[in-house]
């Protein structure tokens, strides 16, 4: 820990991994308009995924000598490659609406590029573990992150010089001609600003929901950066334990996407995201209040297997939920809006964990903070109404009054009888289910 100091710059070390993606979750946010304008009204989008490409890996092999002299030089290239490798995805989703003008054929190659990245992600971190385990560094924390620096370097570099010097990503002309008055850096900004004025007087029920995202969104990440923080102090975990920590979450996230189908047969997909969301908070809660010391290591894994299955089915219930109510005519505006919002606030749960933990607070405590994050998207998702009413008000591309009885839920059920929808529901979910098994 920084050369066995306690603080750093006045920082404890505890609290820089949450303030790393504070920096990273600002940049990030305020960079996605700047590349949608760049996506659509210029034709450099495979320059600079070229370019972000190699500055990317130009970052990752000087990671690769990590020690405690270096610590502090190679965490400053960490937010340099966190900032270009967004770039880099920027450039990079842009292709994968033009692989196909079939929306099945595109959701399958959706579908299946989830998998490959979760996958490879659990072979990575099988691969690092059992190297070192093998080489007897277990319980040697630099010796095992210099070993996972260096497959990254190799993978992502061998990766990338395929894929954009070898013809797979090919060269694109502008979407759409730039508007006239404007500039590159103020176009994006101006178009989300009137799409969000736009949706607030027109679509009421997604003026609910992409706040929903944000908050839970950005818990849910800060929970993977808290959860590594609260492991590393509390229970003094080994980064080979870490890693299994890691490896459980990635692994029950898969399964856990065969909980939202499944939850489709008795629940609306808007109940059915809060409940999820509920879980999060449960589940977090009983984890601060439950794991206490290095001995109890074992029950942190059962925790963290609760927590990647609510991680798969919150991933796959909220895309579902977007496809269902983004208006027919406006799929790639709102989407590009659904991504803004699951990354505009994922600065402020590590910011406020990391001024909690810099007070003093015990992290167990500063652990709950997320619960809030978490309450507020389940009072978002409630504002919506019930999910047959936003269905017709995407349908109909038009606010109807939000007028709810005393009973809401019980005449949700009774106009889902009405309508006839319980048959569509559970149609979507099979669908889904059908997805998940690709």
């Amino acid at each position: 820990k920084c050369s066995g100091r306690t603080q750093y710059a006045g920082i404890r070390p505890s609290s820089l991994l949450a303030l790393y993606n504070v920096i990273v979750g600002l940049a990030s946010s305020a960079l996605l308009p700047l590349l949608g304008a760049i996506v659509d009204h210029t034709s450099v989008r495979r320059l600079i995924g070229r370019i972000s490409a190699i500055i990317y890996c130009a970052t990752l092999f000087p990671m690769i000598f990590l020690s405690e002299s270096t610590w502090l030089a190679v965490a400053i290239l960490l937010i340099i490659s966190a900032f270009v490798g967004w770039i880099h995805s920027g450039m990079s989703f842009a292709y994968l609406p033009e692989m196909s003008d079939d929306k099945e054929v595109l959701e399958r190659l959706n579908t299946s590029f989830a998998v490959v990245q979760y996958g490879t992600d659990v072979v990575y971190i099988i691969v690092v573990v059992a190297i070192a385990a093998a080489m007897g560094w277990v319980d040697d924390s630099l010796a095992t992150s210099r070993v996972a620096q260096s497959i990254n370097f190799v993978a992502t570099t061998t990766v990338w010089v395929y894929a954009w010097w070898g013809g797979l990503m090919g060269r694109r002309a502008a979407m759409s001609p730039f508007p006239e008055g404007d500039s590159l850096l103020t176009v994006g900004f101006k178009r989300l600003y009137k799409t969000c004025v736009r949706i607030y007087k027109n679509h009421r029920a997604l003026a609910s929901f992409y706040p929903a995202i944000a908050f839970s969104e950005s818990a849910t990440q800060a929970l993977l950066v808290i959860g590594q923080t609260y492991s590393i102090e509390l229970l003094q975990f080994s980064s080979a334990e870490t890693g299994i920590f890691l490896l459980i979450l990635l692994i029950f996230s898969s399964i856990g996407c065969y909980l939202s189908p499944l939850s489709l047969h008795l629940l609306s997909p808007i109940q059915s995201n809060q409940l999820c969301l509920f879980f999060l908070g449960l589940f977090t809660a009983g984890a601060a209040g439950f794991v206490k010391d290095a001995g109890q290591k074992v029950l942190f894994y059962v925790f963290a297997i609760f927590w990647g299955a609510c991680g798969g089915w919150k991933y796959t219930i909220e895309r579902y939920l977007t496809c269902t109510i983004i208006p027919k005519g406006q799929d790639a505006e709102l989407m590009g809006l659904y991504l803004f919002s699951g990354q505009v606030l994922t600065w402020l749960p590590p910011l406020v964990f990391a001024a909690m933990n810099e007070a003093g607070v015990s992290i167990r405590i500063s652990m709950l903070s997320l619960l809030l994050f978490w309450f507020i998207a389940i009072v978002c998702l409630q504002c919506m109404g019930s999910y047959d009413k936003v269905i017709r008000e995407a349908n109909d591309g038009t606010d109807e009054a939000r007028t709810e009885s005393p009973n809401c839920e019980r005449d949700d059920v009774v106009r889902e009888e009405e309508l006839g929808n319980e048959e569509s529901k559970i149609d979507a979910a099979d669908r889904v289910c059908e997805i998940c098994q690709r």
